[in-house]
């Protein structure tokens, strides 16, 4: 399964009403490819969002996948309204609101409140599409709610099929064996880390400054930095660049 195969180790859950004669609830679950857009994993159709039904889904998620308890993988659900908002997790309300928003209207009023909170954060967003994360433009469940439930099963298989054959398409275009978005990414760090300067290579790695101020820590055989950019991106931050040159290691090789 691609899931399996290289996907980055993110599941979002989500359910949305059938809009047919039909009435029901329709659960699905996508990730999130290397080029930033959904991959629908599997979605099935129940008579109501429940603790019951969610239980069943997700056993069977589990078990095709072989998630065991879950660990190494992140998980995400709109489950926001059992939760309390703090005013230091504003931003990533709204961040999570504008990718699940279901309508375009909706995704343009929570963009609109986020630029008021901070406006460089709501540019920093509108760096990618809406078309590829943002629900509001994830059209191939979402026009398909409203036939019977036979015809929108099927409707959903082939739309999903033909979107994963554009998508395989775009890979052949790739001019290395990781995706363009994460390469340029790394071409920014790349850049940022000509800056930098290695002070120390003691036993608890390398130390490296940036500027006069930012000092971090990089353990190259950890592949990690203090800065965590290298270990939950798994594309080596400035920082790690400037300590793998020093090393004269392979950069590209370095990426996750």
């Amino acid at each position: 399964m691609g899931f399996k195969s290289g996907l980055r180790p993110f599941i979002g859950l989500d359910g949305t009403f059938l809009k047919g004669k039909a009435k029901g609830q329709l659960l699905v679950v996508v990730a999130h490819d290397s080029m930033n857009h959904f991959y629908p994993i599997v979605w099935a159709v129940v008579d109501k969002e429940t603790k019951v039904t969610w239980t069943w889904f997700l056993t069977l998620l589990n078990n095709s996948l072989d998630l065991k308890l879950g660990e190494g993988y992140t998980f995400m659900s709109d489950m926001q309204k059992c939760r309390r908002w703090g005013a230091g997790d504003l931003k990533k309300k709204y961040l999570w609101w504008c990718a699940w928003s279901s309508c375009e209207e909706d995704f343009k009023d929570h963009l609109k409140n986020l630029g008021e909170i901070d406006e460089e954060v709501a540019e920093d967003l509108l760096r990618y599409p809406p078309q590829s994360w943002c629900r509001a433009y994830f059209d191939t469940i979402l026009d398909a709610r409203h036939k019977p439930i036979i015809r929108m099963l099927e409707d959903i298989r082939v739309k999903v099929t033909n979107m994963l054959r554009e998508h395989e398409g775009e890979v052949m275009t790739w001019t290395e064996n990781v995706s363009p978005p994460t390469m340029q990414l790394y071409y920014q760090f790349l850049n940022s880390a000509q800056k930098c300067t290695v002070d120390s290579n003691g036993k608890d790695g390398y130390e490296v400054n940036e500027g006069t101020t930012e000092k971090h820590r990089v353990k190259i055989n950890m592949k990690k930095c203090t800065c965590r950019t290298w270990d939950l991106t798994g594309i080596p931050c400035p920082r790690a660049i400037r300590a793998l040159l020093y090393k004269k290691v392979n950069l590209v090789s370095e990426i996750h």
